[in-house]
């Protein structure tokens, strides 16, 4: 028996993302939360929108009929038996993104969740605005609808592939670091759209990061030295004085 199916770890009262309370319903968006009353009260202020249900019958039937883009499995309450029905869901349909939360604590479980199938699994203490972000950054981007194709191409020549985290110039391979990476996905997901430093660094490196944000512009360096033909003078990545950065695909 695995350490998720001996037990369910427990969700702290006084974390940064929610408290406890009774399972219940309501009526949202896009985002499906297997999550209590009370809980998630954080991220949802921090920009998110869940439609929430209980586990077991209840949660499977509104994942099959609703079709959410985001499944979020918080244990407890969930068990077992929910995950692998988030799992299952996944498999059949790969728009569907899910996370699993859980006590800061339980390390296993969330690594054991990962090796189940799911697309990320963090502590409950994590930084709602973090959790958001990556949740954002997982689905491409907070305003365009998921692209279901495996490979996006974002300029002419350069294709980007999320899942195998693969970018592609006239052909060829080019070896970004993850971070460089990570960037340029989070540029892709809203084409045109002015990144601001701090929103660069508060996704891509996390809401913990203590360091200075203009480490943006030297991973921007970095990544314009890879994928622009004339890095000096970029048509892709382009800097937007005063503000951040854009990706135009045009290169206009």
């Amino acid at each position: 028996m695995s350490a998720l199916q001996q037990r369910n770890p427990v969700v702290p009262t006084n974390g940064s993302v929610g408290s406890s309370g009774a399972d219940s319903e309501s009526v949202g968006g896009a985002w499906l939360a297997l999550a209590p009353r009370g809980t998630l009260r954080d991220v949802e202020l921090a920009g998110a929108r869940f439609d929430r249900t209980g586990p077991g019958p209840g949660f499977v039937r509104r994942l099959r009929e609703t079709r959410p883009r985001l499944a979020i499995v918080l244990a407890p309450p969930a068990g077992w038996v929910d995950m692998l029905a988030a799992v299952a869901e996944r498999r059949q349909r790969s728009s569907l993104r899910i996370v699993y939360l859980n006590d800061a604590a339980g390390v296993a479980q969330r690594l054991e969740a990962l090796a189940l199938g799911f697309d990320d699994a963090l502590p409950m203490t994590i930084d709602p605005r973090e959790l958001v972000g990556r949740i954002r950054l997982m689905l491409g981007g907070s305003r365009l609808p998921l692209v279901e194709a495996r490979h996006s191409s974002i300029a002419p020549g350069i294709q980007l592939d999320l899942a195998a985290r693969r970018v592609m110039k006239n052909g060829t391979e080019v070896h970004l670091r993850p971070k460089e990476f990570d960037l340029l996905a989070l540029l892709a997901a809203d084409p045109g759209r002015v990144f601001t430093r701090e929103e660069l660094v508060d996704v891509v490196w996390g809401s913990a990061y203590r360091g200075n944000v203009r480490t943006v512009d030297v991973h921007v360096r970095w990544l314009r030295a890879k994928i622009e033909d004339h890095p000096a003078q970029p048509r892709h990545v382009v800097t937007v004085r005063g503000s951040g950065y854009r990706l135009d695909p045009a290169g206009g």
